[in-house]
C-alpha cells in the first residue's frame, strides 16, 4: 500500500477532544477547514472559491496531548502526515471523507504569532515543561543555548507595525 505524506493549513473548526480508547490508547482529533482562493487578475482582489475540511487524528500520545494543550478553535494550523480518503454512502448520496493522521502539527505563523515551551519526558513517559525541570545530567546543562520556559512575549519595538496587521484570533 503506497502512503500518501502530505502536508495541510488551514484553521481549526473545533478544540482538539481527546477520546479513550481503552487499555491506554488515546487518538486526539479535530477538524480543518482549508480555504482555496485565487487573485482576480482583473479586479486585482483576493476571491475565495472554496473549502475543504480535514479531519485529523493524532495517535502519538505526546504530540496529542501538547495539541490539545496549545490549539483552540479557530487557530490556525499546519498537519503533517499520511492522507487516508474514504467514500461512503449516507442517505443515498455518495460521500468523500478525508483524514489525515499527523505525525506533526504547529501554528501557521503566516497568520499568527507563537511562542514556544519546550517540554521533555520523564522517565515514565509523562511530560513536563522545561522551565520547571532540573538541568539534564546525560547530555548537558538544560541552559546551553536554549532559554528556559516559554519566551517573553515580543515588546511594541521587536513587532513593530506587524502585529497590527495580524488580526487576533481569539476573543
Amino acid at each position: 500500500m503506497t502512503e500518501i505524506l502530505t502536508t495541510v493549513v488551514g484553521r481549526l473548526t473545533n478544540t482538539p477532544v481527546t477520546r479513550d480508547l481503552g487499555g491506554g490508547r488515546e487518538v486526539v482529533s479535530f477538524r480543518m477547514a482549508c480555504n482555496h482562493g485565487y487573485l482576480d487578475r482583473t479586479t486585482g482582489q483576493w476571491k475565495e472559491s472554496s473549502t475543504s475540511y480535514v479531519s485529523v487524528d493524532i495517535w502519538r500520545r505526546h504530540l496529542g496531548r501538547n495539541v490539545q494543550g496549545s490549539f483552540v478553535k479557530g487557530d490556525p494550523v499546519m498537519a503533517h502526515g499520511r492522507l487516508y480518503v474514504r467514500d461512503y454512502e449516507q442517505e443515498g448520496r455518495s460521500r468523500t471523507a478525508v483524514t489525515l493522521v499527523a505525525d506533526a502539527v504547529g501554528p501557521d505563523l503566516n497568520t499568527a504569532m507563537a511562542a514556544v515551551t519546550r517540554v521533555r519526558r520523564t522517565a515514565d513517559g509523562s511530560l513536563v515543561e522545561e522551565a520547571g525541570m532540573p538541568a539534564a545530567v546525560d547530555d548537558g546543562p538544560a541552559d546551553e543555548g536554549v532559554s528556559l520556559g516559554p519566551r517573553p512575549a515580543p515588546d511594541e519595538e521587536q513587532v513593530g507595525h506587524a502585529a497590527e496587521a495580524v488580526p487576533a484570533v481569539r476573543a
